[in-house]
């Protein structure tokens, strides 16, 4: 017995033989000219072109997003967002052919934001650093956000067509717009584009704005989403006395979306044909003067008779502040003319 245990265990230590390879046998699409190669190249062009479409969709939605929420579409988002990491390199040509698909397809087109106007003395002290440093690196003035602005005619632009949002309602939206087109309105006809806080509440006061406006709402808090919005900008000031001024300017989108021919254009629905009102809106605003005499504006029908212009001027302002709550009646001035 202990002989075959012994015998058992001589043959299982014997080595084994090492297992044979098998030769692979060449494949059949493969080719020595290199077929596998062009393969490649052609679907890596046909991803990239791909990922280039998809760029100029992801583009698309991103500024129709933006838009909606009434916030500004920026060049860092554009950069993170829709080129990141493949098409760093192509941002002018999908920003192109994203502004072709707005114009055929939505009416609109992507426009510069202006920068926020320096203001206080700080912000200006700033800029002018900033200014010094930058001299001789960039010559050019670098666009960092956009906004989405209609590229209908004149003859569409009606409230049948470009109506409000629905969301929350048409009614809240429609509201929302024409509160803040009057306060950008009293910004611009204030002396040098800056209206106090006093006196923004005085006009508010007295288009029964003061406290609560739009369905209950406070008129603080749709204040601060109009700065939020860069409809209006709020700037605080500390005066040489330690007096704090609070001021309201024009922001970034209110330049845009309304700016002073769409202050004109409310001015002139509200009072008609009121006489002086051209006259005020050119000297006021810049714009507005109605042409007429082969291209002759009235500024240049009323250059030898400036005096009475002033006073004419003078006189409506005066009636304004006279009758704040009412539009001046044509009868009255009638009488006045007649005296």
């Amino acid at each position: 017995m202990p002989l075959v245990h012994k015998r058992r265990a001589q043959t299982d230590a014997s080595p084994s033989p090492p297992p044979q390879r098998r030769r692979r046998s060449p494949s059949p699409t493969s080719s020595a000219d290199g077929t596998d190669n062009d393969s490649d190249a052609a679907n890596a062009h046909s991803s990239t072109g791909t990922t280039y479409d998809q760029a100029v969709k992801k583009l698309v939605r991103l500024a129709l997003a933006c838009e909606y929420a009434r916030q500004p579409l920026r060049r860092a988002d554009i950069n993170a967002k829709v080129l990141a990491p493949n098409l760093t390199r192509a941002y002018k040509p999908v920003f192109a052919a994203a502004q072709t698909i707005l114009h055929k397809t939505f009416g609109m087109t992507m426009t510069a934001l202006p920068s926020k106007e320096k203001i206080t003395v700080a912000q200006k002290r700033a800029a002018q650093r900033a200014t010094g440093t930058s001299q001789g690196h960039n010559a050019g003035v670098t666009v960092t956000a956009y906004v989405l602005t209609s590229t209908l005619p004149a003859a569409l632009r009606t409230p049948a067509i470009l109506a409000p949002p629905k969301v929350p309602s048409a009614k809240a939206e429609a509201a929302y717009v024409g509160l803040y087109t009057f306060v950008i309105g009293l910004i611009y006809l204030s002396e040098g584009g800056r209206c106090s806080e006093s006196r923004l509440e005085r006009a508010l006061g007295k288009v029964n704005a003061g406290e609560y406006v739009l369905g209950g709402e406070k008129t603080e808090k749709v204040l601060k989403r109009m700065e939020r919005e860069g409809y209006a900008v709020k700037v605080r000031e500390r005066e040489a006395g330690g007096e704090e001024s609070v001021e309201y300017v024009v922001g970034p989108r209110g330049k845009v979306e309304v700016g002073e021919t769409g202050v004109a254009g409310l001015l002139r629905g509200v009072y008609g044909d009121l006489e002086g009102l051209e006259i005020r809106l050119e000297r006021k605003l810049g714009v507005g003067v109605r042409v007429a005499n082969g291209g002759r504006g009235r500024r240049d029908e009323d250059e030898d008779d400036d005096g009475a212009g002033e006073a004419e001027v003078a006189e409506v302002e005066a009636q304004d502040e006279r009758s704040a709550r009412r539009m001046p009646s044509r009868s009255g001035r009638v009488r006045r003319e007649a005296d």
